[in-house]
């Protein structure tokens, strides 16, 4: 069963129409613009390493060190039998993790529960027509984000776990018991549930980690969108959400930044998404 090798479940979010960007912000986030969205499901938490490596048990061969790092600090390690889940780790997020890496994450699920699989991984294409599973747009992203967070950017404080965090989210974080390598006393992340879910029953949306979203980067325009997915060409794809070692006058819903497919750092995770 599929909801045996994994510890998240999708949230259903409604067709809309909203306002995305912000003029408060930097001009990555301008202008602000209209999109409309279809009914979509998003994963309440991101994937954590314990969901992750449920898939390299699964299917070893489907990445390799082009998709993920296991360079200290990381949850998931390399040994000679194949990728090993570090002990402690299964809840803290898949971390070190590139955007086609995710990508193969999705298209497993997809092929466990029957769905048509989104990505050609050997043509670094995506079919978003297909009914399984993939990242979410940023569209998507923010429209749920803002159902939880209101606020423009996210407090000091506990409620997400960035690098100006209080204590009581500080006392969670991997460095405390050494889990990953991280080191005590520094920024690092916390299990993906760790914090408590927002006003839309998400888990860890801004702090924590970058979140992968499908699409290209590229600048806003200030027309209307039906359903946008980024530029159409590019290597760069959006991420969202800001991480640990963001302050939180950085991260809020409408903050987006930029990040090479190819990347693999400790800030970056990822949850996944599907169409209704």
């Amino acid at each position: 069963m599929l909801t045996d090798l994994r510890n998240f479940t999708m949230t259903a979010f409604p067709a809309r129409s909203l306002v995305v960007g912000s003029a408060a912000l930097t001009s990555r986030e301008q202008p602000q613009h209209e999109v409309h969205l279809e009914a979509y499901e998003l994963g309440d938490r991101c994937v954590s390493a314990g969901d992750f490596h449920a898939f390299l048990r699964d299917r070893p061969g489907d990445v390799g060190h082009l998709d993920i790092d296991c360079i200290d600090p990381c949850f998931v390690v390399h040994r000679a039998g194949g990728f090993e889940l570090r002990p402690g780790c299964a809840d803290f997020p898949m971390i070190q993790i590139s955007y086609w890496g995710a990508a193969a994450y999705c298209n497993w699920l997809s092929g466990i529960e029957g769905r048509r699989a989104v990505y050609d991984l050997s043509a670094r294409a995506a079919d978003l027509d297909a009914d399984g599973y993939r990242l979410p747009t940023e569209a998507e992203w923010e429209a749920a984000c803002r159902d939880g967070h209101p606020e423009e950017v996210v407090a000091p404080g506990d409620a997400a776990n960035t690098a100006d965090a209080g204590p009581a989210c500080r006392k969670l974080r991997a460095g405390q018991t050494y889990a990953g390598n991280f080191l005590p006393g520094h920024p690092a992340p916390v299990p993906v549930a760790g914090l408590p879910a927002d006003a839309a029953g998400l888990y860890g949306m801004l702090g924590n980690v970058r979140e992968w979203c499908h699409d290209r980067y590229g600048p806003y325009s200030s027309e209307p969108r039906h359903n946008p997915t980024g530029v159409a060409k590019g290597s760069f794809r959006v991420v969202r959400g800001g991480s640990f070692v963001d302050e939180a006058a950085e991260v809020g819903p409408a903050t987006r930044m930029a990040a090479y497919e190819d990347t693999k750092c400790e800030v970056y995770g990822f949850r996944v998404a599907r169409s209704r």
